[in-house]
């Protein structure tokens, strides 16, 4: 510019302030729109943790991180890996018992977790909060953290930048988030074992319906989106106050003396359990609750407690119950429970016996995000009988009470019981129990797991990270064939709830209209010498068996042999009602784009899927036996087994399947392309990609900025364009 006269510079530099400004308008308008909306849908998210999570946390998170980064094991932990901070959360009493020696005692010190996206897995620490020192650390590979306040920001925006939810959400800060972030899973994609956090929305159709987003942060892309669909209000039940109200104490009757209080994320931890003086357990505590969904498939890691995703309500409730009393503390996501979609309500109980005996009871009330469901909750029993050392353990199988002498999963437990109808036999000295579970399934479709181990430090005697989804892990990862009798073991006792849908209530269809909760009793007894009966007594008990209703608490039916109908008044509600719509399009019915296959044009086909089986046999073995036979594709890819529910066959009657084929055999909307060969076996399901994408139309998220950038321009240009037009004018003057 230095052979231009000074207007020339001056008119010069205008016009490249005008075109920078054009160029920073158009890159916030491509750019800043999304990120505007980042910062709402995060500012959202995490009002709703505020709301829900009502931790009082004493400490701030860049405190934390600067313990943990100080110290030297730490960052030895830490070095060259990809990391991110999760959390940090005081330790109950209980909890933080392995580093009492190192000073903790009742939320004085606080469990730190990072992600290690290079190595998958949590970076654990415990910190003392009153030395500002890191007392303990350690690795779990098998870990995938809940969601948190401090990856909302990485979570939200990836979940904006994807176009499927661009398209489906428009601006996500608008969006209404319908629950907290979630740890979740998915059966067929890498979210089976990445770290994986589902954000909900309400959809913004207005249909009541829940758009997920399934986020994977380790790929840092959106894993899957899909709608779970809305239900009709049901009566609301009394108010629930938002305060923080459980109760941390201990209480001493009928012989038992028990303390507990609430963790931050599992559950009420009851500890230091004596009858008559005599040590029984020293820890029970839930570290999480698994919600499954065929439909997905996949599911969530619930965690109960105090920081985490469903948090306590109401006050701890101690009840008298005549011959015995019962600690019991309710989790819910919301206060207007029922009326809300995908909303989670769990309450955890002990029941103590005058006689020495007890119970775990855990109950879910529901509705979870679908009709179809299964929830688990893992159970942690640290057994001290008579102390710490010398529980010796008996198993019943092939008719004997067998010793257990190193680690075990049991599965069937509620199957093949001793005589007196006992699974699992311990044993210190004099004091002796019997374990087993009580059928409360309507439908006889109780089933739990259950597994013995060999107690180690950092086995779960402290905080509980939960592992991935589907695996039972923890504790299944820490079965290494350690001695278990006659040392120091701890059980875990996985029951699985199976929701019903009928009447139109999920889980047990009674006793009551509007609410219908499915419970699992643990039931551990007084018992005397372990006797090993006989030939004779064995044939004698054989042919003495018969059915017997077990008393019901919760007025939910003894089961019977044959199914309970579920409730119908036509083949259509019947099929919604048996949950058929929750994985597969059928017409009208149902879902498209979900887990099961298209079955609008099942009625064309069927009968040449298996040749010499005519339609009628292949639908009705199909749903009878979902394995037999599987279709090579799924919308989410090849199809795959054991994801289809199994127990149809008790689920319905014959008289119901048969009306369900009937209607199947009817569905002829489209002329569908008939395979010739025999439908091929399951086979290990590839990556799955989303569906095609769409970028919607991009919304205008600040107009009055944009307005204002227009109006600068405008400026300049107006500016540039005066000047320029009076050198010109100045220079014809001077030619002339």
């Amino acid at each position: 510019m230095k052979n231009l006269s000074r207007p020339q510079q001056i008119i010069s530099k205008l016009i490249i302030v005008n075109l920078a400004l054009l160029i920073i308008s158009l890159v916030w308008y491509l750019v800043a729109p999304a990120e505007s909306g980042v910062a709402v849908a995060v500012a959202k998210n995490k009002q709703m943790l505020d709301m829900m999570l009502m931790a009082d946390i004493p400490f701030s998170s860049e405190e934390i991180q600067k313990i943990t980064l100080d110290n030297p094991e730490m960052a030895q932990l830490l070095s060259r890996k990809k990391t991110q901070f999760v959390n940090a959360v005081p330790l109950s009493r209980g909890e933080a018992r392995p580093w009492q020696a190192e000073g903790c005692e009742q939320n004085n010190c606080a469990h730190v977790t990072y992600y290690n996206y290079s190595d998958g897995g949590t970076i654990n620490s415990v910190v003392n909060l009153d030395t500002s020192q890191v007392v303990g650390s350690w690795l779990d590979a098998k870990a995938r953290p809940s969601g948190s306040t401090y990856i909302m920001d990485k979570t939200v925006a990836i979940a904006a930048a994807d176009e499927t939810v661009q398209a489906e959400l428009g601006d996500i800060g608008a969006a209404d988030p319908a629950m907290v972030p979630m740890s979740t899973w998915l059966t067929d994609d890498d979210c089976r074992d990445d770290w994986c956090v589902d954000l909900s929305y309400f959809n913004p159709a207005g249909d009541g319906r829940i758009y997920h987003v399934i986020v994977n942060m380790e790929q840092e892309i959106v894993a899957r989106t899909f709608l779970t669909r809305g239900r009709a209000d049901r009566s609301m039940g009394p108010a629930l106050s938002r305060e923080r109200a459980f109760q941390d104490g201990c209480h001493e009757q009928y012989g038992w003396n028990v303390c507990w209080e609430m963790t931050a994320h599992d559950g009420i931890n009851f500890r230091d359990a004596t009858f008559q003086e005599t040590p029984i357990f020293s820890s029970i505590k839930i570290g999480q609750v698994e919600a499954w969904y065929p439909s997905w498939p996949g599911g969530y890691r619930d965690e109960i407690g105090f920081a985490a995703s469903v948090p306590p309500y109401g006050d701890t409730q101690i009840t008298d119950l005549g011959d015995s009393f019962q600690v019991s503390q309710l989790f819910t996501e919301f206060t207007y429970w029922p009326n809300c979609i995908c909303c989670y309500r769990y309450e955890e109980i002990i029941r103590f016996y005058a006689d020495g005996s007890f119970e775990p009871r855990f109950i879910s009330h529901g509705p979870g995000c679908d009709d179809l469901s299964i929830y688990r909750p893992f159970w942690r029993i640290d057994l001290d009988l008579n102390g710490p050392e010398n529980d010796s353990v008996w198993v019943w199988q092939e008719n004997q009470w067998v010793e257990a002498t190193t680690e075990m999963e049991i599965y069937p437990f509620v199957d093949d019981l001793s005589p007196e109808g006992n699974k699992v036999a311990t044993i210190d000295g004099d004091v002796s129990y019997r374990w087993h579970m009580e059928r409360t399934d309507p439908l006889g479709l109780d089933s739990m797991r259950f597994f013995i181990l060999q107690k180690k430090e950092g086995e779960g005697d402290g905080p509980i990270v939960t592992g991935p989804g589907d695996t039972f892990q923890p504790p299944r990862q820490w079965i290494d064939g350690d001695p278990v009798s006659g040392g120091d073991v701890v059980f875990w006792y996985v029951p699985l709830l199976k929701t019903k849908k009928g009447g139109p209530w999920w889980c047990a269809p009674d006793p009551e209209p509007d609410f219908s909760p499915c419970e699992a009793i643990l039931r551990i007894e007084t018992a005397g010498e372990l006797h090993q009966p006989t030939a004779e007594e064995l044939v004698e008990a054989e042919a003495n068996a018969t059915p017997t209703a077990t008393p019901q608490p919760t007025a939910v039916p003894a089961p019977t042999a044959t199914p309970r109908p579920i409730e119908a008044a036509n083949p259509e509600e019947l099929i919604l009602n048996a949950g058929c719509g929750a994985c597969h399009s059928i017409g009208s019915l149902g879902e498209a784009h979900k887990v099961g296959p298209d079955l609008s044009a099942i009625g064309l086909i069927a009968e040449n899927r298996i040749p010499g089986m005519t339609a009628e046999a292949y639908l009705h073995e199909s749903i009878a036996d979902p394995n037999a036979y599987i279709v090579p594709d799924c919308p989410n890819g090849p199809c795959l087994a054991n994801i289809m529910p199994r127990d149809y066959a008790n689920r319905l009657t014959e008289e119901q399947i048969g009306t369900i084929v009937a209607y199947l055999l009817t569905m002829k909307e489209a002329q569908a392309e008939q395979p010739t060969d025999a439908l091929t076996p399951p086979t290990p399901a590839p990556k799955a990609f989303p569906a095609p994408k769409m970028m919607g139309e991009r919304p205008l998220k600040n107009q009055a900025l944009l307005t204002t950038q227009i109006l600068l321009v405008t400026l300049v240009f107006l500016l540039t364009a005066f000047l320029l037009l009076k050198y010109v004018t100045g220079e014809k003057e001077i030619g002339n």
